[in-house]
């Protein structure tokens, strides 16, 4: 069966201020009832939110080992926040699950269907 990778993005402009530590408690609820009930239905390969501590882009350097810099930083409207890998029949499938998802109520959902490069389906 296919996998597909859902990059969940956030909009950055929004007004986050508005809510209270109880609506946030209620966010991450839907959260994981969203990815129990993948679970439950053996479709979740693996769910994670990405930290907030930044991390490293690597970028390619003419004739020398590649430049390391701190990143990425919050430059755009969107930033990637977590990740999720499922199996779907195909892509119009994968796409009917994320309906219902939080995440749609703060940014979007990329959907992509992961190659295995020759190599096995894991």
């Amino acid at each position: 069966m296919p996998k597909f990778m859902l990059v969940l993005r956030a909009d950055v402009t929004a007004d986050y201020s508005k809510f209270t530590p109880e609506d946030f408690q209620q966010i991450l609820g839907e959260y994981e009832a969203w990815g129990a009930r993948m679970m439950a239905e053996g479709r979740l390969d693996l769910g994670r939110k990405l930290t907030d501590q930044g991390g490293k882009v690597i970028r390619p350097k003419a004739g020398g080992s590649p430049d390391v810099t701190d990143g990425p930083y919050v430059e755009s409207k969107e930033v990637v926040g977590g990740v999720y890998v499922l199996k779907a029949d195909d892509y119009e499938h994968a796409v009917r699950l994320c309906d219902g998802h939080p995440n749609l109520r703060f940014g979007s959902i990329e959907v992509r269907e992961l190659d295995f490069m020759g190599g096995p389906e894991e």
